[in-house]
Order: structure tokens, then sequence, then C-alpha cells
């Protein structure tokens, strides 16, 4: 078997493309990368276009472990290995995600050894954002395969492979050493980038982007505000509005405000299988397309639903019958969904036949003065959502979620998006609350919140606490709530060192050794390293 540990494609020669929206065709020699800065554009292009490829893989590595989502059964497909934490190493998503990325830095590698800095601001320019990539890419990497920076900057991370050399086959380096490293790269970026490209490309603000959240990650909070606060000052970018937050994911990627950098996906010309392979397509069925198969969990529901004011229920479309009847859906003693139809009587009441009889559902007003209904089965009393009747796919309410999918009115395109504003009013959020700075915790979170559409009841001060509640768990929540589907969740409860609590409705239920409570220093908390690269890369260690 040959060693395929980076990719004999992207190892062999140097593969470019025409445009960001065109797949590499070409082969260049490092001496045409020299001479002209049109191939460098070229092989530049050809590497944004490969993560394309790499972020099919990504967002189901980064997602689908987290507590925002719930598979509706079995599947035979691999991704469900990711959802359920029964890991193989020869899942395909993590494998073409590893694969993908180190193709791309390769690819980076031979520019950065060929092209010299200062031959030009336009070459200098490519050779930022290529040193963006690689960092990019490693950082990626190391917070899937490795552990997070906060349990030990020790444990063994991915290997550094910053030269083009294909028969140089680095060991696994250190969490630490790959963080060092990443910031290298990215300060690097720093000092060659000079033009304010469009947000599908790489400027200064996405490395400062990255910055503050490589420090938040190494609980370097003054570094991470600093970096924050760049991207923030450099007015740039703005939040969009309430009312165009729900359609956030259809707008064209260099249209929005928001959007710091995002990987461009094409209308038209990058519907895999039609959409059926892209990212969407999981979460909805939408014109007929989509398998709509893994929907918003419990958990997350909860969260958003305390303030029906708040737009980003609008990420989520229940799939309706309309055949008139409503239904309270609650969850059973063994993370079950079931229901009842119930009856509207008055304004906020509703009835249920239980055994024969008439009941109520009992209500009650939450602190925020917004009613709540329960039901009381089995001697336990449950909390229910009241709603019309939905399709369900084995038992599974069909909340659809669109957040990824719909970009310029096709079904399930859309442009992942890697970093937003509201991120970065997050970050600050986080990082001041791990200072001991309450207020202006708060004060960034209600930013966001504020902009949800929660009115001021629902927002937070630091003298008026939900109960047991400290600061850092509503950043948290808040993180949840904004970045939810954007790949960000896994690594916010393992990097905090909290457990990742999965008690809800799910397939990741079934079998006969379910896991539904990861807790942080799980060894199965971290994804596998490939078998493919164990096989044929030899010292390549595998993760316990």
């Amino acid at each position: 078997m040959k060693r395929i540990y980076l990719s004999i494609i992207a190892l062999a020669l140097i593969f470019s493309g025409c445009e960001i929206d065109r797949a590499p065709y070409d082969a260049l020699t490092p001496e045409d990368l020299d001479k002209s800065e049109g191939s460098l554009q070229a092989v530049t292009d050809g590497n944004y276009a490969r993560l394309k490829t790499m972020a099919l893989g990504w967002h189901r590595v980064m997602e689908f472990p987290s507590d925002n989502v719930s598979l509706s059964g079995t599947t035979t497909s691999h991704l469900i290995y990711l959802y359920n934490y029964q890991r193989i190493a020869s899942n395909s998503f993590s494998t073409s995600f590893w694969t993908n990325s180190y193709q791309i830095i390769a690819s980076s590698n031979r520019i950065l050894e060929t092209v010299p800095k200062g031959k030009s601001p336009a070459s200098d320019q490519l050779l930022g954002e290529n040193y963006f990539l690689r960092a990019y890419l490693h950082f990626s990497l190391v917070n899937v395969f490795g552990r997070p920076y906060s349990h030990g900057a020790e444990n063994l991370g991915v290997p550094l492979k910053t030269d083009a050399n294909p028969q140089n086959h680095p060991a696994r380096s250190k969490v630490g050493e790959v963080y060092a490293q990443v910031i290298r790269d990215l300060e690097t970026a720093e000092s060659l980038l000079n033009v304010s490209k469009p947000n599908i490309y790489v400027s200064k603000e996405v490395v400062w982007a990255l910055l503050s959240r490589v420090y938040l990650y190494m609980e370097d909070n003054t570094k991470a505000i600093e970096y924050a606060d760049k991207v923030i000052n450099s007015k740039r970018y703005s939040l969009v509005n309430t009312a165009t937050l729900p359609v956030y994911p259809t707008l064209k990627p260099e249209s929005n405000s928001e959007t710091i950098w995002a990987i461009k996906f094409i209308p038209n010309a990058d519907l895999e299988a039609g959409g059926y392979s892209n990212i969407g397509s999981m979460y909805s069925t939408i014109q007929g397309v989509g398998y709509g198969e893994m929907y918003a969990s419990r958990t997350y529901l909860e969260l958003v639903r305390r303030f029906p004011t708040d737009v980003r229920n609008k990420f989520i479309v229940p799939n309706y019958l309309n055949n008139g009847k409503l239904v309270a859906i609650y969850v059973d003693n063994a993370y079950q969904y079931k229901s009842v139809y119930v009856t509207k009587v008055n304004t906020d009441d509703y009835s249920y036949i239980e055994a024969g009889t008439t009941k109520m559902l009992e209500k009650e007003v939450n602190a925020q003065g917004l009613t709540e209904y329960y039901i009381t089965v089995g001697g336990a009393r449950r909390k229910v959502f009241v709603e019309a009747e939905m399709a369900a796919r084995n038992g599974y309410p069909k909340y659809f979620i669109i957040k990824a999918s719909g970009q310029e009115g096709q079904a399930q395109l859309w442009s992942p998006v890697v970093f937003r504003l509201a991120e970065m009013y997050l970050i600050k959020a986080e990082a001041y609350a791990k200072l001991g700075d309450a207020q202006s915790a708060l004060a960034n979170v209600n930013i966001i919140r504020t902009r949800a559409g929660i009115p001021t009841p629902g927002l937070y001060q630091a003298d008026n606490l939900p109960a047991n509640k400290t600061v850092l768990d509503l950043v948290l929540e808040e993180r949840q709530l904004e970045l939810a589907w954007e790949g960000h969740r896994k690594f916010d409860v393992f990097r905090n060192k909290r457990d990742m609590d999965r008690r809800y409705p799910g397939g990741h239920l079934s079998g006969n050794t379910p896991i539904n409570y990861i807790k942080w220093a799980d060894a199965f908390a971290i994804e596998l390293i490939p078998e493919s690269q164990i096989l044929t890369h030899q010292g390549l260690v595998q993760n316990p």
C-alpha cells in the first residue's frame, strides 16, 4: 500500500484553479509559482476551492457530536458514529476532513517555500492568505483530533506539516506546539496582508478573528479581548438587524455585513448530488430536496423557546401536518417523545383526555412573565410544547433546521460561516466572565440578546442573575443559542471542562451501549485519527 499520509494529489504537484468557484485543475511547478503572480493567484484560488470539500467533513465532525442535534433513528452513513460517540477509525467524514485539510496545507506550503516575501505587495498578500489557511487548518485539526489546550498543552495534537516534502511524515506534535505554530503563522499573515478583500477571502480582520478564538481557547483572555476588539473597531462589519437575522444563511456571503469569513459555495455549481450531499440536507427537506433526518434537539428547543420573540426560533421550522389538531409534546423517563391531543379552552388554557377524564394542562408564569405548560404523567411533572401536530420520523417530531440552507434561493445551498461579528462579542463576553468582570461580560451578551429580539426583562444584570446560574453559564448558553449549527458547541463544552448532557430524545440512545452523557475527560470525546493514516504513516500514534 502506498503511503498516503497527506494525499498523493496534494504532495506530488500543486494544482491551481482560475477562480474561487472552480475546482483546481492545472498542475504548476515551483518555477511557475515564482515567475508569475497570476500562477500564485491561481494556486491560492485552488486552495480556497478545496475548502469546500474540506467543509463537508468539517461541519459533520464538529457539529454532529453536539447537544444541538437529534438524529431520528439510525443510518448506514458514518455520520452516526460522529453523532453517537461510538467512534470508528475508518469514519469517512473524519478521514475526508483530515486528508482535505492536509492537502490544502501541503499546497500552501509549496507556495510559502517557493515565493519569497517582499517580492511585491500582491504576492505578499497571497503569501499572507496561505499562512492563514495553514494556521486555520492546523487549528481545526488539533481541536478535532487532540484534547483542548485547557486540558494540557503537553497532550498529543496533530502532525505539524510546515514543508511540502512528500517524504517528510512528521509525528504528532504536542497541542501546545501546534497552537504556537498557529500563532506564528497568523502573526506572519498579519504582517503580509495588505488588501481588504471581500469576506470570502482572507484579510487582516480574518486573521484577528482567528487569533481571538485561538487565545480564548488557550484561556489567554486579555489577548482574546484585544483581538476581538480589533475586529469590532475595524468598522468593516456590522450585526445584521433583528429582522434580517432569520434569513442570514440565505444571503450571498459577500452581501452579508456580519460575515467576517465564509467558505463560498456557488449557486448551481456547488449543489452536490442535487443538494443531497450538502450540509443542510440532513437537517431539512426544502422544495423536495434533503433527507431531513436530523432535527433540533429538545435541549436547544427548550433554550430558544424561553422567549417567543427570539427570532432565532425561526431557524427551526416544525414540519406541521396542518390537520387542525393540537398536541402537547413532552419527554418521558426513557427520553422518548410522547404527546397528547389538547383542546384550547380559552386564551391560555388547554384541556386533554386521560383515561376518559378531562384534565387541564398545568400552567406557570416564569420569571420573565411568560406562560409555560406542564403535564403530570406517571407521577412526574413534565414541561410540554403546545403546537400543531407534526410529522414524525420513527417517533421523532420533525423540527427542521434551516440555518444551513436556502442561500440565494437554492434549497440546500449554504456557504459555511467560519467567523462572524456576533462571535467576537461572545468571545469578549466569555473572556470578561473568566477575568471576573461580570458587568462587561453581560453587556456583550446583551448586545446579542437585544439583536435577537429578546425584550428588556430577558436581558441580564450582574445583580439579578437567574437562580443557580453563573455569568459564565449564561455566556455559554448564549453561545449555544447564537452559534448553533456553526461548529462551536462541542468545543465550547469540553474546553471549559464541562460535560455534554445528551439525555434527550434521539438516535444516540439506540443500541446496547448508548452514550447519553459524555464527561469532558472521556477518551471518546476526541475523534480517532483516521485508520488509513495510522496504517500508512509509521510513528503516527492513535488516540486512546
